[in-house]
């Protein structure tokens, strides 16, 4: 407890120390004004949208370097990414919310990206890399009649680059580090990152082209509690993405997306107790390799009252483990169609469509679906209105209908109401909202499900909301959520069966969160964000119920940028009722800039004071790391 006051002194005289920059020049905050597009499908104002869309921005990324997407989805109020501070291949749990995976829907330049082959659906993080991203936006609450199947508890946007004006333009960037636990300080070159990107625009047709590749070791997944030491987990990931797209005139654009991910990863396992059958971690020989192969392709048409967009999706998605020799495979083809037609100033209306087909193949030790057999297939029409007054008022109401092949139909609505006013020249938006989704089970859970049951029944969420956000006096923000969120049908897992079921009951999560961001000059600014939450003990554990992240950004010169961060981490229980103490770490990082940006050194000092912790019981974490890199601008 000494260590967390000794660090939040140090950020708060930092944050305190104003004299040496009075005479700069007043910065304003805009985050009301900023635009984004994940709350509506369209670029909309931030004031008019009755939510919190946190937005981790390319200014945030540039000023990161060395951290991944992952990392900085961390440092929003109400996200924990459990496995981030363990070895690079360990498998990421997302939890928003008292949520988890397959409740967090993940976009792709606003289309839904999932993996049908894995147990839970979900999209892995560790497939993309941060030097081909624009933006990151970030919405909390139920949000399937926008985005369908897996927006329970969150959605997670994420908008790769635009093509430069240029016509050639590009980045090379690379990077090394240090890769070890609090025990084991060694000092090797265990992490190595290289990126390319191309990017540019001739005539009509505007281009973006990277290639990536990382390697990391070092590190054991699995923690020894005895005198033998364990071997070492290798992770190496290798990334090619194009982006073609071309404008057919001034209303009509078309474009494609492709991209091949693959990934090898060493992981451990587990030995179990004859006796107590407790399970413990083990130095395990098993390995992971995942390639994956997508392709888009996307149509955006103006008109005088407004715009229709088209998002298709095609994933083709393989893993293998051995030694084991358990091999899934899955394909997801999908389409999303929507317009927003404009009414008047004050009133639009989308409308849309969207489809998926599913199949997957499974072969392992406990389960088999053979080619043929595991398909599911859905339709879901949509509908939203927006209400955007002239006094302050807006209104989002929406509806969509989940049309499955396997358990039939399933109905979901939200209504956001929200109003800005000012007080003395300060900007200020209040809302609530009552929000419905659901989760579609997964082709592994349909086709491994209780024979008794004759259907497996799609998880159904209730989220009500209610927040403010305050710009006060140009240069501070403070917004703060309550939420309450239901769930129902909750799809669990047999222990004796080793199948699927539904669990009967209603289980409740509830808890708020808030952000305070203060840009006291163009030297410093300040965040500090806090979350709290309360869910029954049946939702999953590992969910810290308290979390605090701090962080404090400071311009050396106009070419130095330094940032200092600090995380608290409640106390909380992992499976087999295992205990996992609460931990802080602090982190520093810094970059430099030459030639007028075109050449950037940056470096980073994470868990500086080598704190020891687990985040997942009996497997290690990262202590203090140092990392190099440089950024060249062609």
């Amino acid at each position: 407890m000494k260590k967390q006051l000794l660090i939040v002194s140090v950020l708060a005289c930092n944050f305190v120390n104003t004299n040496l920059f009075s005479q700069e020049k007043k910065e304003k905050i805009e985050s009301l004004e900023e635009v984004v597009v994940t709350a509506t499908k369209f670029e909309t104002n931030k004031k008019n949208i009755g939510k919190i869309v946190y937005k981790i921005t390319q200014e945030t990324i540039e000023n990161s370097r060395g951290k991944s997407i992952v990392d900085l989805l961390n440092d929003v109020p109400g996200v924990e990414i459990n496995g981030n501070f363990s070895t690079r291949g360990q498998n990421l749990g997302y939890y928003i919310r008292g949520g988890r995976n397959r409740q967090v829907a993940i976009l792709l330049d606003g289309v839904n990206v999932n993996d049908p082959s894995s147990f839970n659906g979900d999209f892995d993080l560790r497939q993309l890399d941060i030097n081909q991203i624009e933006r990151i936006e970030v919405l909390k609450g139920a949000s399937s009649t926008l985005y369908g199947t897996g927006a329970a508890t969150g959605v997670i946007n994420i908008i790769l680059k635009k093509a430069s004006k240029n016509s050639f333009s590009g980045t090379f960037n690379s990077s090394v580090g240090t890769n070890s636990s609090s025990e084991n300080n060694r000092f090797a070159a265990d992490e190595i990152s290289t990126n390319f990107n191309f990017n540019g625009t001739l005539g009509k047709l505007d281009y973006l082209f990277a290639l990536n590749g990382n390697g990391s070791k070092g590190l054991s997944a699995a923690e020894n509690s005895g005198n033998k030491e364990f071997e070492e987990d290798v992770f190496s990931r290798q990334n090619m993405l194009l982006k073609l797209n071309y404008s057919v005139n001034n209303k009509f654009k078309i474009g494609i997306l492709t991209s091949i991910d693959e990934f090898s990863t060493d992981f451990d396992g587990f030995d179990f107790d004859p006796l107590t059958f407790a399970s413990i971690p083990a130095d395990k020989d098993n390995n992971l390799e995942s390639f994956q192969k997508r392709f888009a392709v996307n149509a955006d048409y103006s008109y005088s009252k407004g715009e229709l967009k088209l998002r298709t999706f095609y994933t083709d998605i393989k893993r293998t483990e051995t030694p084991s020799k358990d091999f899934f495979k899955g394909e997801v083809l999908g389409f999303d169609i929507f317009n927003n037609y404009k009414f008047t100033n004050e009133i639009s209306l989308l409308t849309g469509f969207t489809a998926q087909f599913q199949d997957m193949i499974q072969r392992t030790s406990f389960s088999t679906i053979e080619e043929g057999k595991g398909k599911q297939h859905f339709y879901d029409p949509y509908i939203s209105v927006n209400y955007n007054s002239s006094f302050g008022f807006n209104l989002n109401a929406g509806s969509r209908l989940n049309i499955h092949n396997e358990y039939g139909s399933n109905f979901v609505f939200n209504i956001n109401p929200s109003y800005n006013f000012t007080i003395n020249n300060n900007l200020i938006k209040v809302f609530t909202s009552y929000s419905t989704a659901f989760v579609t089970p997964t082709l592994s859970e349909i086709f491994t499900k209780l024979p008794s049951i004759g259907e497996l029944l799609p998880e159904e969420d209730i989220t009500i909301e209610v927040g403010f956000d305050i710009a006060l006096s140009e240069k501070i923000n403070i917004n703060a959520t309550y939420f309450y969120r239901e769930e129902t049908n909750k799809i669990g897992y047999d222990p004796t069966t080793f199948q699927t079921i539904n669990d009967l009951g209603t289980f409740l999560a509830r808890g708020f969160e808030t952000e305070v961001n203060f840009k006291m000059n163009s030297k410093l600014s300040f965040l500090a964000n806090y979350t709290h939450i309360n869910r029954d003990e049946n939702l999953l554990l590992k969910i810290p119920q308290n979390k605090i992240f701090i962080k404090a950004d400071y311009k050396l010169t106009n070419s130095t940028f330094t940032s200092l961060s600090y995380r608290y981490v409640d106390a909380t229980t992992d499976f087999g009722n295992v205990s996992l103490d609460a931990y802080n770490l602090v982190d520093f990082f810094i970059n430099h800039s030459l030639l007028n940006g075109k050449v950037t050194f940056y470096g980073s000092i994470i868990n500086i004071f080598n704190e020891n912790f687990q985040e997942i019981a009996g497997f290690t974490t990262r202590g203090r790391n140092y990392s190099l890199g440089l950024n060249i601008k062609l």
